[in-house]
């Protein structure tokens, strides 16, 4: 059976080698379809050998442009990429398969992105391998429209167009335009509200994710990370009902560790917010970061990288260091830094500094 790789581009000169060349081995066909670049990358790929280069006319529309780039494969099962990813673990045993099943196969994506000049890592499942027949819809953030089943891969794809690069100015309109013609869209509703966030335009991207959170079911794919980005936006704009929210969602996402972790943060910032509710709430703080450690031996779902790990140890460093407990501290930012976590590090640094002067 064939495989064929669809990719569409626009100004990827950075990129569209590195994601070509990961796919080696993998893909009997590359199908690559522009959509209006200006820079290198159109001449680059056709210095490439065995890719088909097709133009697309950009009618701020992914599903479209996704679908033509289908069409235009000639495999059984198409892999879809974007320019900024490039697979580091996968086989073509694996990948025929899910081929020989019928089915949908989800890759893990690992995205490097900078948040308070921090850098961080995340990872979610995502269906970029299926039958030629599928199609996607959605004018932006498409889904495959198919009742398939769909199964999680060894499959592993590196992520950075994210990078120190805000695409918020792109996406934003897009998604106001899709929620013109459906308003009551939850999935729209919740990624302008990730977006807006991302943009620090906190107090409407809190109304979206609200909207959001009120009209999606909690089976939806999306359902787990939407309650997130929500308890962390509420955070941001001091929103006390989302005391609520997260009393809602106790045993729906108890194996979610940036569930735990949001929590943790949101009921520090509450307490610092309203201090005279502080003794209500202040071993909550402890509580849900504990939580996101005990996950760690149990897989727990995880989007953001250490959650379950060195940044909830890096936290509950910062909550035993203001309660005054400066040994547990000590220890936590010590696990943390660990990790390799630079934060947890410079802060234990400073404290056993601060120790040695006043022994």
């Amino acid at each position: 059976m064939k495989i064929s790789l669809a990719i569409i581009v626009k100004n990827e000169e950075k990129y569209i080698e590195r994601c070509l060349q990961s796919v080696s081995g993998l893909v009997d066909e590359i199908v690559a379809v522009d959509t209006g670049s200006t820079d290198n990358t159109v001449p680059l790929i056709k210095g490439m050998k065995n890719v088909k280069l097709y133009h697309f006319e950009w009618c701020d529309d992914f599903s479209l442009a996704r679908n033509f780039s289908i069409e235009k494969t000639t495999g059984d099962y198409v892999l879809v990429l974007d320019a900024d990813e490039y697979i580091v673990n996968g086989t073509r045993i694996e990948m025929e398969s899910i081929m020989a099943k019928d089915i949908i196969g989800r890759i893990q994506i690992n995205s490097r992105f900078k948040k308070d000049n921090q850098e961080h890592h995340s990872k979610s499942y995502v269906s970029r391998f299926f039958p030629r027949d599928v199609r996607y819809k959605g004018a932006i953030h498409e889904q495959l429209d198919s009742e398939r089943p769909r199964i999680n891969t060894n499959f592993i794809v590196s992520h950075d167009g994210y990078f120190e690069t805000n695409k918020s100015e792109r996406n934003i309109p897009l998604l106001q335009k899709a929620l013109e013609r459906s308003p009551m869209d939850g999935y729209y509703l919740f990624q302008l509200g990730k977006e807006l966030r991302i943009s620090k335009q906190y107090e409407e991207a809190f109304s979206f994710l609200k909207k959001s959170y009120e009209l999606t079911n909690n089976k939806a794919a999306y359902y787990s990370e939407l309650v997130v980005e929500l308890i962390n936006s509420g955070k941001e704009c001091g929103k006390a009902e989302i005391l609520l929210v997260i009393n809602q969602n106790e045993d729906i996402l108890g194996n979610v560790s940036d569930f735990h972790f949001a929590k943790g943060m949101f009921y520090l910032d509450y307490c610092l917010n309203y201090p005279n509710q502080a003794q209500q709430y202040i071993r909550s703080i402890e509580s849900s970061f504990l939580s996101c450690l005990k996950l760690n031996q149990h897989d727990p779902i995880e989007f953001v990288q250490g959650t379950s790990s060195y940044l909830a140890m890096y936290n509950l460093g910062i909550y035993y260091e203001v309660t005054g407990y400066i040994n547990e501290a000590m220890d936590y930012y010590a696990w943390s830094s660990e990790y390799g976590y630079l934060l947890a590090k410079r802060r234990l640094q400073e404290l056993i500094r601060d120790n040695k002067r006043t022994h």
